[in-house]
């Protein structure tokens, strides 16, 4: 069945996450430079790797109940640090008509620490005739090789109550079009390979109220959200990460226009099709942010997703879509903002001079972070111009932009919801920056409030040879009398240093208001960030 004819015009302006869907084609003008009568086909594995843990390769392959395939062998070549090879054949002669299918094979890597270089080689047979591929078939995109940093170190903070986890990424319950994602299982597996410790599923609410197997035509009866919460119940077992059920809402801001927000831990299914080009300019969404916000359930969080990153004009016109206003970002019963999405652009700086004007009103709101990866595990592929090129990156990777959490005992949906909600958490693509203000008679952290006028706060600054030694450590204060933010500590560190525990004290005489911190780590002249929730300081 073709697309209507609004797609030809709004795919064009759009950029499109990948896993790419190479086999739509505009209705008049059927030319698409990687469109293949071949399933796709492609290779993918976590961007690091944990120590002592095997490294999953995702094998997937899509769309063969339209082209058939014999998959005949798999060859995998590991290139280390050192330019050692090791090689890892597999005979697989197996029939593949799926719609979807997927394997994960597990390598013993066994090699020194750093960064190595992997090359997966497809050999199949379509039609009758033999061909092979390298990582993927998407014409149009390099053969580049997967990159897998292989870490002598677990991520930081892990040994001392610290989580870490994935607040914004996209399964296979995610397809359309342009774009899928990873089966679940797959994404769990990844993720523990990674060193996460829980992985928040947040599919489309366009996509996933559509019936299994279409792009557009929806599904009274919400089949696939039922099967996406039975799979996560059956995936969610101990010593696994957590996989928290969710939804990325399309849903409208105070200018009626169209928003995204992350839905986490609600039992219902929520609508949201405003900016699902499935219908001739159907833009008005179902429901509005504070819609959202008075339907929400005591354990449900609602997250404003990516709130300052810039669209497209075509965007504006044809979807209708914008960003949070600071209206919208105000409004009570709001979790707080996603402002990390996949990396630190000019999104994440706007979205953090939001927040702290709102902190600065005495509203208290959290910020996390998350990469918007629609599988994705070691390489961002887009589609650069629609139905002509493709171009691929290293940022919106599963896992690289982290929240950390911090917990009394092992992770479970209600525990994580928990401490979202109270912000005992930080946001990171590398270290990890702690902090404990302390008076007299009481001791808390992130998230939680101390009253007093002489604080002491215990800096925790951790880094691996994976993220670079500690460069520097910032303290801000918010003061509610003045509506403005002040550095009161600025450290640098020593050369190779790696770990350290700093005390401050501060003297509150007077002020009623938050500190909050930023630690930056450094290794090849690239840094590594890490920003804290506040803790808030009540003058008595």
């Amino acid at each position: 069945m073709l697309l209507p004819v609004q797609f030809d015009f709004i795919t064009l302006g759009l950029g499109i996450f990948l896993y790419a869907e190479m086999h739509y084609r505009f209705k008049y003008f059927p030319f698409s430079r990687y469109f293949r009568r071949e399933p796709e086909i492609l290779a993918d594995t976590p961007f690091r790797l944990d120590p002592g843990k095997p490294l999953p390769v995702l094998i997937l392959v899509k769309d063969a109940d339209k082209y058939p395939i014999i998959l005949s062998s798999i060859d995998i070549e590991l290139i280390s640090k050192k330019g050692n090879r090791k090689n890892f054949k597999y005979k697989k002669d197996v029939e593949i008509n799926d719609r979807w299918w997927y394997e994960t094979i597990f390598l013993d890597v066994d090699v020194h620490s750093g960064l190595c270089k992997i090359n997966v080689v497809f050999t199949y047979e379509i039609n009758g005739k033999i061909k092979s591929c390298i990582n993927h078939n998407l014409k149009t995109s390099p053969e580049k090789p997967l990159s897998v940093f292989i870490s002598n170190d677990p991520l930081p903070g892990v040994d001392k109550g610290w989580h870490w986890g994935d607040l914004h990424y996209h399964s296979s319950y995610t397809e359309d079009f342009v774009e899928f994602g990873a089966p679940l299982e797959a994404t769990q597996l990844s993720a523990k390979a990674l060193g996460l410790s829980f992985v928040c599923i947040t599919d489309h609410s366009y996509d996933i109220d559509n019936l299994p197997g279409s792009w557009w035509s929806k599904d009274i009866n919400l089949t696939k959200w039922k099967d996406f919460l039975k799979e996560v119940n059956e995936l969610n077992k101990p010593e696994k990460p957590v996989l928290l059920p969710g939804e990325e809402l399309t849903t409208s801001n105070s200018d009626n226009k169209n928003v995204h927000a992350l839905v986490l831990n609600h039992p219902e299914f929520l609508p949201g099709s405003g900016d699902s080009a499935e219908k001739w300019f159907h833009t008005k969404t179902e429901l509005s942010i504070k819609n959202i916000i008075k339907i929400k359930k005591e354990n449900t969080l609602i997250i404003a997703s990516h709130p300052r990153e810039p669209f497209s004009i075509l965007e504006r016109l044809f979807l209708n879509r914008d960003t949070w206003h600071q209206t919208d970002l105000e409004l009570n019963g709001l979790n707080g903002f996603e402002i990390l999405n996949g990396h630190f652009n000019d999104g994440f700086y706007k979205g953090l001079d939001y927040w702290i004007d709102i902190l600065l009103k005495k509203q208290k709101s959290f910020i996390y972070a998350g990469n918007d990866a629609h599988g994705n595990f070691n390489r961002f592929r887009q589609i650069k111009i629609p139905m002509v090129t493709t171009w691929d990156n290293l940022n919106h990777l599963f896992g690289k932009c982290r929240t950390g959490i911090l917990l009394d005992g092992s992770p479970n949906i209600d525990s994580i919801i928990q401490s979202l909600k109270q912000g005992k958490c930080v946001i990171s693509d590398g270290p990890l920056l702690s902090l404990i203000a302390e008076n007299d008679t009481e001791s808390v952290t992130l998230g939680d409030t101390i009253n007093g006028s002489n604080i002491r706060i215990k800096i925790g600054n951790d880094s691996t040879v994976e993220f670079g030694e500690l460069k520097e450590v910032t303290l801000y204060l918010g003061n509610f009398r003045t509506a403005k933010e002040t550095v009161v500590f600025a450290h640098r560190f020593d050369l190779n240093t790696y770990s350290e525990t700093l005390d401050f004290s501060y003297n509150f005489n007077g002020i009623s208001g938050y500190i909050r911190g930023k630690l930056v780590s450094t290794i090849d002249e690239r840094d590594h960030y890490c920003y804290t929730n506040p803790i808030w300081v009540n003058y008595s």
